[in-house]
Formats: C-alpha cells, structure tokens, sequence
C-alpha cells in the first residue's frame, strides 16, 4: 500500500516518532475525550431525570384534573333532583329549573376546581333545553347544540370516552383560550335511560400557564399531539418558539414513553400526555444548560493540548536518543555486507549503550554462518534421499514388467497358479508405488489382503483359511492404504506358519460410535510367543510403521492395540468413520480428493 510504503522508507526516528504518536498518544487523547463524553452524557442524563421528574408532576397534575372532572358525571347522574329536572321539565317554570341547574353547577365547581383551572358545564335534555355554567360567546340554541360532533358522538359512542379539543364557546372576558379539553356522554337514570347529554370544557391552556408559571426563562414548553402540531406553549413569543421540523421527526420516530435528545444547539425532554394521545416537551438552550460544562471542557481540552505537545517533545527525544548508536554502527554494518558476513566487530572499540548491540550484532553473525552450514548440509541430504526414491521407483517398475513377462510365460506353458500369483504380486508392487495416495476404500485394501493370502496359501499348501466379516456399507469407508496387509502377513508368518493344525485368520470390520473397527484374529501361537518375534522388535517394522502412519494420518482419533484371548493373537485398528462414494467411473477412482 502507498501508505506502507511511505512508512517503510522513513528513517528509524521517525518511524518511531510516529509510533509513539499513534500507538501511545492518539490512544490516550481518545481516551480521555471518551471519558469526558461519558461524563457529559452522565450529566445529561441526570438533567434529563431532574426536568422529567417535573413534567410527570405536570402530567399526573393534569391527569388528576381530568378524571376528577370526568367523575362529576356520575355526581350529576346520581343527584336525583337533577335528573328530574331533566326528565320532566315541563312541570316547572323554566326558570327555576334553569337556576336549580346553575346552582348544582356552582357547588360542584367551588367544591372540586376553586383552585383549578375553569372547568365549563353545558347539560342538553331530550327536551329541547339547554343549561350551562358559563356565559356563551354566541347565544346558544338547541338546534346549534345538536350539532355540534359532541352531542352526536354522546348519542352513539359508548364508554370509554376520550377527551377532544374542540373550539372555545365561552365569553373571552372569561376564558381567552382559542380552544378547550372537552369530552361528552349521556346522563342516564338508574334505570338506564338516557335523560341528557352533558358536555364538559376544561381549559387546559390557563392549567398549561399555571403548571410552567415560575420556570426559568430560558425553559420552554409545548404540548403537541400525534401528529406534530402544537396545542399549546409558553412564552408570548410565537415566532421564536415555533419547534423546528428535525425536532417533531425525531420525537415521534421515538419509541419510548419519556427520554430526552439533543438537536442541534437545544436539549429536549419529553414525556407522553395520555389524555391528549400526544407529548409533553420542555426545550433548553444547550449553552445555558451546560455552560459550566463547557468552561470544565474548555480547561480540561487546553491541559490535554499542553500535555499533547509536552509528549511530542519528549517522544522526540526519546526517539533521537535511541537512535544515535544505531547511526553510529551503521556504517560498520555496511563493511560487513561487503564482505559477506566475514568481519567481526571489535567490541573492545565500543562501550555504554553500543557495547550490547555491537555483541548481539556479532553473535547474530556467528548464528548466521552456522546456520548457513546447516542449510548447506540439509540440502545436500535432501538431493541424496531424492535420487534414493527416484532409484526405488525404478526398481518396482522392472518388477512389474518381469512379473508381467512371467505371467505370459506361464499362460504360454498352461500353468493357472503362476499367472494369479503374479498379478497378486503385480498389486502389491503397484499399490506400493502410488505414494500420493494416503487413504483407500476399504473393498480396494481387501482385494489387496485377497491378492496376498492368495500367494501364501499357495506357499503354505492351503494350510490356513480366511473369511471376512463385514457389511456392504463399509465397502466405500476410508482407510490406510496397507492397513490390515502387514497385520495379515504377521498372522501368516508369526503364528500359524508355527502351528500343525488348519490355521484360520479372521478379517472383521464394524462401525462403533462412529470409529470404524477394523480387528484381524488368528488361532496360532500368538506373536509374542513366536520365536521369529524378537523381544527387541515385537511389534514389528511393518506394525510400527502403520502405528506412525495411523497417528500422521488421524492423531489421536486412531489406534492400534493387541486384544488379549485365549489363543492366537487378535490386533484391533480404531479410526474414524469416513464414507466416501466414487464419483467417477475407472479402475481407481480419486478417493482422498472424493472425501474432501
């Protein structure tokens, strides 16, 4: 990479410059600025607690205020003096069924909302009458009233009933509010009966002022439904307190109930309002907020910048101070370039700090030279074992063709055995020479065992018998190559080549929690009591050298181990279970590349 190759080709002071800035100073300075943001997040969050704590008193304060209004209802409805006034007005004077209204109106309010914001009543009989607690801005008719969206909403909704804004009907000598919290709902009897519509206005605009009275200037709050659009806010200043769009996205894209945000220069809380469906915010000024933070961050970023340029100073000399010896025994190490690694450095040239590098830099040079000579040798080895294989590879192949000669010779004179025994001999011969290949099927390493006890049952006249005990299943498993041959050959030669009676070998192969079983038995004298079985090798070159090719080949998911019985010798091969189909047709399909 250019930025690599830049690097690579500074000198060792600035690179080491360079590393100290970015793996030590750069680290730290993040760091740190982290931790400052950490606290200034810490800050804002108890800030955000603090303001949040005040905007649920609000809320609860207004919530309390609602349902308080919303029970005077059943006060209305449980009052019997004023259900029959509404049922029956036409017995009465009209008056005095109006004042007897009123006056209810009057006790409700001065005993709940002396101190609360104005609440408003208007009650609509079936009657064609209407009563309220207020003064109308526009007088009102009982045609007006029926069509208004409350008293036909009163008419069909059913309970629960949900609090509407709705536009302000009272004189503005006593509410200046453009609009009003109502909600409506039947007034019914105590048997059930509807007897009267009942509307009830809370101005929620005067709780609003009151609610925020005393707050800081600086402090701004808003109330604003679903949608964004704001009811109500304080402050006086309508074009400076008008939120800004980022603002009521980021608020409603917000899943949680309460929380708060930082949008630009302003920190915003929040809290849902249920009874407005919308959200109750307060917006501070970040720079009034946090202005001690900042004068903190202003102090804490300049001791940072001082101490950053204090750590370059001292990293440069750092730097210089490592480097001067490497300068001054540069150029001795250009000498012994020269001279291909034929010089010494004096070391009785050299003290204090060089004096360690300079015997370090000798001793690298003597390391160097012997393992030169080490190579050298190694590769003189390598070249003598490679022209030994390649002699071994050409022998087996002169085998093969007299074997084959053999063969023809013996056909041509009508002798059957010779031409089986060579082809036999011919398998082993060839399975030998494929060094490429590690791992077989199993029915191929059979037909092997099969081609070999051929040729010693000739040798040994039919003295012994073999059979096979295995499923279909197993034919296409994975093994060794020369596995079970050199334990078959130990079983000919070492126990039932010393026995009179018929020898039997028996080949079994099972699968056991999936490791394929591979055990070759025979009822001869055992090998470790036969005589040809030295002390010194009683396991055998060939035993030893499938045990070194099992671990190669599995590590320690393989073994072979001898199984005690009572007469003869059993040998058991454990590895794992590796079922490989052939993909391809041919004599010798690629089983190792098949497995993969």
């Amino acid at each position: 990479m250019p930025f690599l190759s830049w690097f690579t080709s500074l000198t060792l002071k600035s690179r080491l410059f360079l590393a100290f800035i970015a793996l030590i100073l750069l680290p730290f300075s993040t760091l740190e600025i982290y931790n400052f943001q950490k606290v200034k997040l810490n800050l804002q969050q108890k800030t955000s607690e603090q303001s949040l704590v005040q905007m649920s008193k609000m809320n609860e304060s207004l919530e309390s205020l609602l349902a308080t209004t919303f029970k005077t209802i059943t006060m209305f409805e449980q009052d019997s003096s004023v259900l029959a006034v509404l049922k029956k007005p036409q017995g009465v004077d009209q008056l005095f069924n109006q004042r007897k209204i009123e006056e209810r109106f009057r006790s409700v309010t001065n005993s709940l909302f002396i101190s609360s914001p104005p609440v408003f009543y208007t009650i609509a009989d079936l009657h064609n009458n209407i009563y309220t607690s207020f003064q109308p801005a526009i007088r009102l008719n009982y045609d007006t009233v029926q069509a208004k969206p409350w008293f036909q909403s009163a008419l069909t909704a059913s309970a629960p009933y949900r609090w509407q804004l709705e536009s302000n009907d009272v004189l503005p000598d006593i509410s200046k509010s453009l609009q009003l919290l109502g909600i409506s709902a039947p007034l019914r009897d105590t048997d059930g009966a509807m007897s009267a519509i009942i509307h009830i206005a809370v101005d929620y605009q005067t709780w609003f002022r009151s609610a925020t009275n005393g707050s800081p200037a600086s402090d701004q709050y808003y109330l604003i439904d679903r949608n964004g659009s704001v009811i109500v806010q304080s402050g006086t200043d309508k074009a400076a307190l008008l939120l800004e769009k980022p603002i009521i996205d980021r608020l409603l894209a917000a899943d949680a109930k309460n929380g708060f945000f930082v949008q630009g220069s302003t920190f915003i809380n929040y809290t849902t309002v249920p009874s407005f469906q919308g959200y109750l915010l307060k917006t501070v000024p970040s720079h009034i907020l946090f202005a001690e933070l900042r004068s903190i961050q202003n102090a804490y970023m300049g001791t940072l910048i001082f101490f950053t340029m204090a750590f370059i100073v001292i990293t440069f000399i750092i730097a210089s101070a490592v480097t001067r010896p490497l300068r001054l025994i540069q150029f001795k190490m250009l000498d012994v370039v020269r001279k291909e690694l034929k010089v010494r450095l004096p070391e009785n040239k050299y003290g204090g700090d060089i004096l360690p590098i300079v015997q370090a830099f000798n001793q690298m040079i003597a390391d160097m030279n012997g393992l030169i000579q080490r190579l050298k040798v190694e590769e003189r080895q390598k070249e003598a074992s490679r022209f030994q294989m390649l002699l071994s590879q050409m022998n087996p192949h002169f085998l093969l063709n007299t074997l084959n000669t053999i063969r023809w010779l013996a056909l041509d004179r009508g002798d059957p055995a010779i031409p089986k025994i060579c082809v036999s001999l011919g398998r082993l011969t060839e399975a030998g020479l494929k060094l490429d290949v590690d791992l077989i099927h199993l029915e191929q390493e059979l037909e092997l065992v099969r081609g070999y006890v051929y040729i010693q049952q000739f040798r040994y006249d039919q003295q012994f018998q073999i059979e096979y005990e295995y499923a279909d299943d197993f034919k296409y498993a994975l093994v060794p190559k020369l596995s079970l041959q050199p334990i078959v050959e130990n079983a000919i030669y070492h126990g039932i080549s010393q026995i009179q009676e018929q020898g039997q070998i028996t080949i079994r192969i099972y699968c056991e929690d999936l490791h394929l079983i591979m055990e070759v038995e025979d009822n001869g004298i055992g090998m470790l009591q036969s005589a040809s079985f030295s002390k010194d090798q009683h396991q055998g070159i060939a035993l030893q050298n499938l045990k070194e090719r099992l671990a190669l080949l599995f590590k320690k998911e393989a073994s072979l181990d001898y199984v005690p019985v009572s007469q003869g010798c059993k040998v058991r091969i454990q590895l794992p279970l590796l079922l490989s189909t052939p993909y391809g047709k041919g004599d010798e399909p690629d089983v190792e590349r098949a497995a993969r």
